[in-house]
């Protein structure tokens, strides 16, 4: 099944060190409420983005390429139920060492 949605990826290292996550919701094509609830669930699975979340709108390059990560997982995996499994599984895939290693 073709998927209707086109995922935009976004180069990280283009970004400021710091992004609004309403501009992070227009370049990725998606509601600002969207990048929230990811947001939400980056906190509760990923013990890294947890360490380094805040209350702030505005998100570092780390966060930002775990909600692209997640925006990813959603047009793959569609069920919330299906997403949320996958981050348990392998939160990871998903921490700063990584996001680091890809980045260098």
């Amino acid at each position: 099944m073709l998927c209707k949605e086109v995922y935009q990826s976004i180069y990280i290292p283009d970004l400021d060190p710091y992004t609004e996550k309403t501009t992070l919701s227009e370049l990725m094509g998606v509601h600002r409420n969207t990048v929230g609830k990811w947001h939400k669930w980056a906190n509760l699975f990923i013990a890294d983005y947890k360490k380094t979340s805040n209350d702030s709108p505005l998100m570092s390059r780390y966060q930002c390429w775990v909600i692209g990560e997640i925006h990813r997982l959603s047009i793959l995996l569609k069920r919330k139920k299906m997403i949320w499994e996958h981050l348990k599984l392998n939160n990871q895939e998903y921490s700063f060492v990584q996001f680091q290693q890809i980045y260098k």
